[in-house]
């Protein structure tokens, strides 16, 4: 979004609307600046910082828009504009109805043989213990599965039939113990190269989830849980499956001729 703001610090919050193409790029924006805990907006002046803003986003499939609060913690010119760095404050609560709105649409857009609604998020997930430097993002999520887009200079080995296991934590209390959950990569995607940094997605189903867990990850495709927490900790290899003891062949022994007896 670009526009024209006052160089002053305004008495009032400044209102700046931006509508989205979709219900999902919505969606995927306030769970990515959710995660992250801030955005960055593009204007042709910048503002002081401490300034605040109120984000007002919206699609077609919405009755009413989205209201963000956003507080001006950096300011730089970038090019022909200028990139302000925002502290994204944002309830779910009071738009509770208008997330629904937005679920629904993408509930509608949803195809057989898909069965379980996808919801495309953008959660940063911390994967440092797999490999140092390494980091990743988890989206296009489901109750049944999920996609990681894993970045950095060196990318671990992933294939298919592996398993990433991850930990979960959620905002608030009873929630806070990380949880194990692991994802078994169905399909991996080609590694692609800019700058010295390299990137894949890999995507995959959810593995035994436990009743609790699954009702965890529903929350988080709702936007009941505010701040989720994912983790990458290890990345399992298949065994190599064991031969069953009753499939082994046994040598035969030669049989001996009865002796006759004179």
């Amino acid at each position: 979004m670009t526009t024209r703001l006052p160089s002053a610090l305004a008495a009032e919050p400044i209102r700046l609307r931006h509508v989205y193409g979709s219900a999902g790029a919505l969606l995927r924006e306030l769970s990515r600046a959710r995660s992250r805990g801030g955005t960055v907006v593009a204007a042709q002046t910048g503002l002081p910082v401490g300034s605040r803003l109120v984000l007002v986003l919206t699609t077609a499939s919405l009755s009413r828009p989205i209201e963000v609060q956003g507080t001006v913690t950096a300011c730089r010119p970038k090019g022909a504009v200028v990139e302000m760095a925002l502290r994204y404050d944002f309830d779910p609560e009071p738009h509770r109805a208008h997330l629904r709105e937005a679920l629904a649409e993408l509930r509608r857009l949803t195809r057989k043989p898909r069965r379980e609604l996808r919801v495309p998020l953008a959660l940063e997930t911390e994967a440092g213990a797999i490999l140092r430097g390494l980091s990743a993002t988890l989206s296009d999520a489901s109750r049944a599965g999920a996609r990681i887009e894993l970045f950095g200079a060196r990318l671990p080995a992933v294939a298919a039939g592996d398993r990433v296991v991850l930990t979960l934590a959620g905002s608030r209390p009873g929630t806070r113990r990380p949880a194990r959950l692991a994802l078994e990569a169905m399909w991996i995607g080609p590694v692609h190269e800019s700058e010295g940094q390299r990137r894949q997605e890999v995507g995959g189903r959810f593995v035994a989830l436990s009743p609790a867990i699954r009702a965890r990850v529903g929350e988080i495709l709702s936007f009941d849980e505010a701040r989720p927490a994912f983790r990458l900790v290890r990345i399992e290899r298949p065994r190599p499956a064991r031969a069953s003891a009753r499939g082994k062949a046994r040598p035969s022994r030669p049989r001996r001729k009865p002796s006759r007896t004179t």
